[in-house]
């Protein structure tokens, strides 16, 4: 358990931290949504307030063309980032150059491998939690604190779900085989436990048929029950009948049947950089009480001991783990999988079995000098 917390609770790059208020919408009068066309959900001097509710829910945007899916998603994405969330967009067909500041995850294996990554992630952290004897509230001020915020951005999801094959782990027997349900068990992971460990999702889809989930078995009531729901409308132009962005749309908080009138940000472009600049800082995080900074002093440096015993230096590397380190960064990789240098590393002419290896990689993620990205797999962060 203690390398499991040492992987968890590394100092990692963080950003500026903030306590994203949990945006509570109303569930509003009866009657139909034209009915209720002209009663706002929101105040006319905060009527984009509901953007803030994806922050902090998984949720489902949806909506046909036209509609206006892909600006509102990236000006979610913007006001992630903005309250100290690392995001991660998955996104086959995207570019660098469109999600600037976001980490983009485009290969159909490399998405795999985030996915196992993000469930072995959320495992990690729940049995962190469990033994750290934190309240809930303190565990995910701890999270917070330690910049373990992370939102993944699924876009347009519905088109390359089924390009998806579970990762062959690094100690598969040879008549393995992937796992037909891997991907609804990653989608029941994000939508039912990601609140409580701040690994939100955001999933960007054309409609909110089962196709969105991949057709996984026993995801449409959880669907119903865990996801916010945005739908964003489009308008037919009468003469070329092409599809438009009428600026407005509905939402449905998870567990209510009641969908709520809502307006579009009125946006001249669509949003490619995410970069927030560093001299801009935003509001400070909530003050975490006595009990809970002493308890993750143990768990940061003690790693389960008591206070007072003698921590271990901050981000000091074993002699190994730093072999390690600096052969990966001699040979300039930006990701390393342990299956790809394993034959390659050796220290005096002795080789080290995959256990071994990973152990050290543990220790480098634990610096703050790389990040997981898959099973066995880490990518460095630039010097």
């Amino acid at each position: 358990m203690k390398a499991n917390l040492g992987h968890l609770l590394d100092g990692g790059a963080s950003f500026d931290k903030f306590h994203p208020p949990q945006a509570q919408l109303p569930h509003g009068e009866p009657g139909t949504v034209e009915e209720k066309a002209q009663q706002p959900v929101i105040a006319n001097s905060d009527k984009y307030q509901w953007m803030k509710n994806p922050i902090g829910y998984p949720a489902l945007l949806f909506g046909g063309m036209g509609s206006g899916k892909s600006w509102t998603t990236r000006e979610i994405v913007w006001q992630k980032v903005n309250a100290g969330w690392d995001v991660v967009a998955l996104d086959p067909h995207g570019t660098e150059v469109e999600w600037r500041g976001v980490r983009l995850i485009t290969g159909y294996r490399e998405i795999a491998l985030f996915m196992q990554w993000y469930m072995d992630e959320m495992r990690l952290r729940y049995a962190a939690y469990r033994e750290s004897g934190m309240t809930e509230e303190q565990w995910t001020q701890h999270l917070r604190a330690s910049g373990k915020q992370l939102s993944v951005i699924c876009e347009e999801f519905t088109t390359w779900t089924d390009h998806i094959i579970e990762p062959m782990p690094l100690s598969a027997p040879d008549n393995w085989k992937p796992d037909p349900d891997f991907i609804g068990k990653w989608f029941r992971c994000a939508m039912t436990e990601s609140r409580k460990q701040l690994m939100i999702p955001l999933f960007v889809a054309h409609d909110r048929t089962m196709e969105i989930l991949a057709k996984a078995k026993g995801l449409s009531k959880l669907r119903d029950a865990a996801l916010l729901e945005i739908e964003l409308i489009a308008q037919i132009d009468p003469v070329t009948t092409e599809a438009k962005a009428s600026g407005m749309g509905k939402i449905k908080l998870p567990g209510h049947g009641q969908w709520l009138p809502i307006e579009l940000p009125k946006l001249d472009h669509k949003r490619i950089d995410f970069r927030v600049h560093k001299s801009v800082k935003s509001d400070e995080s909530p003050p975490i009480d006595k009990a809970t900074l002493e308890r993750i002093y143990e768990l940061e440096f003690n790693l389960g001991g008591k206070t007072g015993d003698t921590p271990n230096e901050k981000n000091k590397l074993s002699p190994m783990a730093q072999k390690l380190y600096e052969y990966l960064t001699r040979t300039e990789r930006m990701t390393a999988d342990v299956r790809e240098f394993k034959g390659n590393f050796k220290v005096n002419g002795e080789r080290f079995t995959v256990e071994q290896i990973k152990a050290w990689m543990y220790e480098i993620v634990g610096a703050g000098l790389a990040n997981w990205i898959g099973d066995g797999v880490i990518k460095l962060n630039q010097i």
